[in-house]
């Protein structure tokens, strides 16, 4: 399971999305490096999703593949040069950044 922070939270309530959709973590394949990577979109639920909440709404599904790779690792706000993002931080201490 990822544990998503309350700042992170806010910034994902800022993200738009069309009516009737949530916002997705899903894993993406770069067509050119063909390397899996993580991406945020707007969809559908699916069943098998982790499902974060804020104040009892859902607020972002994490696809199963992710939260189980990314499995004890925290998402969190970080500052950068363009301005706030979400960062993994990875169980053994490492972090990665991505742009929100």
């Amino acid at each position: 399971m990822i544990t998503v922070t309350e700042e992170a939270k806010e910034l994902f309530l800022s993200v738009e999305h069309p009516e009737g959709t949530i916002l997705r973590l899903d894993p993406v394949i770069d067509q050119e490096t063909g390397e899996t990577q993580i991406g945020l979109a707007a969809g559908e639920p699916k069943g098998d999703d982790q499902v974060v909440e804020h104040e009892g709404e859902s607020l972002l599904h994490i696809a199963a593949p992710v939260s189980e790779a990314l499995d004890g690792s925290t998402l969190n706000l970080v500052d950068t040069p363009e301005g706030p993002a979400i960062g993994i931080g990875i169980p053994d201490g490492e972090s990665l950044t991505g742009d929100s």
